[in-house]
């Protein structure tokens, strides 16, 4: 175990490992939703975490270290680092991969843009929202925090801030972008990996309640480096368990006010099946609203031999909130193309699926991808419609060159609960995702790595994610 620490680090340990239940300034009422979740998140015992729910944690660790290594090279990527330093400071927390280090709030801010940057990091399907980028980012942040029995804590924390943000996510009257209920997740995951005071939490997730970002424009629509908002989301969580940990106080009662938040939504089954158990996987890196077509002309291509040459055009049948993504059939920039239904699937059907995996900047002028995408359509399906949010289903119609017509089933993405994505399949994920930007022998490294700390063992993984690649990598490797 790496020894070195920041003075922010240490102090944020010592303080929540010393913060009693009447913490400065914590007067937190002795019913009410925050502090329930708050209580949640305290009192969920790392060696009572079940083997299912511990395996279900490594996946998305996994699936998050695969996420942000395929978007090493990206220019977005390397910005939220430099910002990150510039407004949070220098420490000993690593910047995934890179070999460069930073303060807690600075790794935990430009890992989550890494993450998220390529839209292939996980998500839930009833949050309508990506829970990973935030809490995994923050856990590895803080590992080194607590060294003794550290995976077994790294886990529960994982849990805890699954179950907190997919909660208080469901539990709005409207749907909100990921960053605006992000923070949740960081205080649940921080506070539960350093051994907080359910006051202390309860007071961190009102501050954040009163301090996320707001995120107005969809991002399948105004389409930026800023998305969903996620990393600003994490910095606004990290900000309020700190003020909470110094005795700022939030308004607590804020989360029990019924027209931002569904008690019963956000209370219903806590304690029992971690919600973690529900999250989803992406095979492509693109909007999840896209997965079903794809999946729909892979069928197609599958049962008929086809080839992007024998089309003639393509309708998506599919629901409404797949017309909250921009679509356009020549985006300019990656961000734009993960929001393009026509674009992804053309993409697809030129180049084959491992092209999502990740989009690459090189494909955006390709000219038989954006003539193929003029000729896809998408369409709203009333009998698609009621299925959404619980399933995220489409159909897709092609129409051949010879005149004939074809149409898949209504298909779900896979990577869902009811269609997962196992272990090997998210190792395949990885290495695919990571070919242009970690070597064979770093790649391997961190599945190693993965593997100790499934074992308990997480000396391995906080090394890795120190180092930079010593190794020249060759972006043709599987």
């Amino acid at each position: 175990m790496l020894k070195s620490n920041s003075s922010e680090a240490r102090e944020a340990g010592t303080a929540a490992l010393r913060a009693p239940s009447g913490h400065r300034g914590h007067s937190a009422p002795d019913v009410g939703l925050a502090l329930r979740l708050g209580r949640y998140v305290a009192g969920l015992d790392p060696h009572a975490i079940d083997g299912q729910t511990k395996d279900a944690v490594w996946r998305c660790i996994l699936d998050a270290l695969a996420s942000a290594g395929a978007a090493l090279g990206l220019p977005a990527v390397a910005a939220a680092q430099e910002a990150a330093l510039a407004l949070y400071g220098r420490g000993p927390a690593p910047m995934w991969f890179t070999g460069r280090s930073a303060s807690t709030a600075a790794a935990m801010f430009s890992n989550s843009a890494a993450t998220a940057a390529l839209d292939l990091d996980d998500g839930y399907r009833q949050a309508r929202g990506h829970p990973g980028a935030a809490v995994i980012p923050t856990a590895l942040a803080l590992m080194d925090e607590r060294p003794r029995d550290t995976a077994a804590n790294l886990c529960a924390a994982i849990v805890a801030g699954y179950e907190v943000g997919v909660r208080l996510a469901m539990a709005r009257p409207a749907y909100a972008p990921s960053g605006a209920w992000s923070g949740y997740a960081v205080v649940a995951t921080a506070g539960r990996m350093l051994g907080l005071d359910p006051a202390v939490i309860a007071h961190a997730l009102a501050i954040a309640a009163q301090t996320a970002p707001a995120l107005p424009a969809l991002a399948g629509v105004a389409g930026s480096d800023v998305k969903e908002g996620i990393a600003a989301g994490v910095a606004a969580g990290w900000a309020a368990l700190r003020l909470a940990m110094a005795g700022y106080a939030g308004p607590v009662a804020v989360l029990d006010d019924a027209r931002l938040f569904d008690p019963d939504i956000a209370l219903r089954g806590l304690g029992g099946t971690p919600l973690i158990h529900g999250t989803y996987f992406k095979p492509f890196g693109c909007c999840r609203h896209i997965h079903a077509p794809l999946e729909g002309w892979l069928h197609l291509r599958a049962r008929h031999g086809l080839d992007a040459e024998d089309i003639a055009g393509m309708q998506v049948h599919t629901y409404r909130a797949t017309f909250n993504l921009s679509n356009s059939p020549a985006p300019v920039t990656l961000v734009e193309a993960q929001y393009s239904v026509p674009y992804c699937l053309a993409l697809c059907a030129v180049h084959g699926s491992d092209a999502l995996l990740p989009l690459e900047a090189r494909h955006l002028g390709d000219v038989q991808v954006r003539d193929l995408a003029a000729r896809i359509t998408v369409v709203h399906d009333a009998e698609v419609e009621p299925l959404f949010p619980a399933r995220s289903p489409a159909s897709v119609a092609i129409s051949l060159k010879n005149g004939q017509r074809l149409a898949s089933p209504v298909m779900d993405p896979r990577g869902d609960p009811a269609t997962p994505l196992g272990w090997a399949d998210l190792e395949t994920k990885f290495r695919v995702a990571t070919r242009k930007g970690l070597s064979s022998a770093r790649q391997r490294a961190i599945l190693d790595a993965i593997a100790d700390l499934r074992n308990g063992d997480s000396v391995s993984l906080s090394r890795v994610l120190r180092s930079a690649d010593q190794q020249p990598c060759k972006g043709d490797e599987p």
